[in-house]
């Protein structure tokens, strides 16, 4: 009797576990992304965001909407040209250049949507704001040798414009996010989905 009881508890166990222990590398990234807007313990990085952004002259969505964050550890984005804020924002400047880009996470919403505040600096006397709003997703992808791998792929889903330095206060609660008054706005403004 006690043998069987022992089988038992083992086998409850392992279908307890067993799953745990099948999570892939992605679903744990996308897990991380998903808690802490983070890939691999560090912020995502910032030229991954900046990817979402479209010029000025070209108001509207971006050209890029899905970037694979698994890919953030190559040449391009370069670890040491960002850094984190005291006040969470990450930012992307390169040595003795002026131009900048930042990011700062607001939160998620409760649908699974990161909202993001972002600033691009480009040198000049401006420093446009505005609100990102991504998510986080499984993808495939296949290697020049034809085998496949998973990828982390974070997408825009919407955008909204701030300004230049806009001071609205941004409120990230559970169903939408509050966009407060400014010199651009003079009511706050709900954003839903």
């Amino acid at each position: 009797m006690n043998i069987k009881r022992s089988i038992l508890i083992m086998i409850l166990v392992l279908v307890a576990v067993l799953p745990l222990l099948a999570q892939t590398n992605i679903e744990k990234a996308l897990n991380e992304a998903n808690a802490t807007f983070t890939y691999d313990g560090k912020p995502i990085h910032p030229g991954l965001v900046k990817e979402f952004a479209s010029w000025i002259s070209d108001p509207g969505m971006p050209t890029t909407v899905s970037v694979d964050v698994s890919a953030e550890h190559g040449n391009e984005y370069f670890e040491d040209e960002m850094k984190r804020q005291k006040d969470g924002s990450v930012i992307l400047q390169k040595e003795n250049e002026q131009e900048y880009f930042y990011y700062k996470w607001l939160g998620r919403l409760n649908n699974g949507v990161h909202v993001l505040r972002v600033a691009d600096g480009g040198g000049g006397s401006g420093v446009f704001e505005d609100l990102f709003f991504v998510r986080f997703d499984k993808g495939e992808g296949f290697t020049p040798d034809g085998k496949k791998y998973d990828r982390l792929l974070m997408t825009v889903v919407r955008y909204f414009p701030l300004g230049d330095r806009d001071d609205a206060e941004i409120k990230v609660l559970l169903d939408r996010v509050v966009v407060g008054t400014s010199k651009y706005r003079e009511a706050p403004v709900a954003i839903t989905f």
